[in-house]
């Protein structure tokens, strides 16, 4: 049987205003798993990963600010900015603590 992968949609207050956030998830025990994808993708990429991971681990993988199904930034963003957008998107979530997995293949 295969393990279910639900898909949500939340809006997150921003200092520029309201930015709505796809996120996927699946299982529901064991510690949070941030699961972040590279640019230029989606939270897609993760999909094979969670299935396998759900057993042990509450995966959560959301699309990052214009990629996938989340709003794009109001600006050109930096890193820094990206790296602000999964503060506010785990702030809302209310996550106290994650483990993260990420990776990038290219270059900045």
């Amino acid at each position: 049987m295969a393990t279910l992968i639900t898909r949500h949609y939340i809006d997150i207050a921003t200092r520029s205003g309201r930015r709505r956030v796809h996120y996927r998830k699946c299982g529901n025990g064991g510690p949070t798993v941030l699961m972040v994808h590279q640019s230029p993708r989606s939270s897609a990429e993760y999909e094979p990963l969670m299935r396998e991971w759900a057993r042990h681990f509450t995966c959560i993988a959301p699309d990052t600010p214009g990629f996938g199904e989340s709003d794009p930034p109001s600006s050109q963003p930096s890193i820094a900015d990206y790296a602000g957008a999964m503060v506010e998107f785990l702030d809302h979530m209310r996550f106290r603590k994650v483990d993260l997995l990420g990776y990038h293949t290219g270059s900045l």
